[in-house]
């Protein structure tokens, strides 16, 4: 990931990362956690490890590049819902969700 100081921004990336911080703003408000890639998002355990909630990609990479470097893995309860933000993924847990 680039990034880039605000007075180094061109006038396109200033409003992309306004309109980034915007979309986060309102996914706290409805109830959601933030996590930054590279994160891969499961329900169940290591052992049984249940339902890919996000990540897939990240797995496929792993798959090809057989390393998984700074990969984060978090285990969610199942009825979690979870959606792909600029940079990683907006998790609403049973009960926080907002109506998609």
């Amino acid at each position: 990931m680039l990034i880039l100081c605000p007075l180094c921004q061109t006038p396109l990336e200033n409003a992309a990362a306004e309109a980034n911080d915007a979309e986060l703003a309102v996914a706290r408000a409805g109830g959601g956690k933030f996590l930054p890639d590279p994160v891969l998002c499961i329900t169940g355990t290591l052992e049984d490890p249940g339902t890919v909630l996000y990540g897939r990609d990240h797995l496929q990479r792993i798959s090809v590049a057989g390393q998984a470097e700074n990969l984060a893995l978090v285990q969610l309860p199942a009825d979690t819902w979870c959606v792909p933000i600029v940079g990683g993924v907006m998790v609403y847990l049973p009960g926080q969700r907002t109506a998609r």
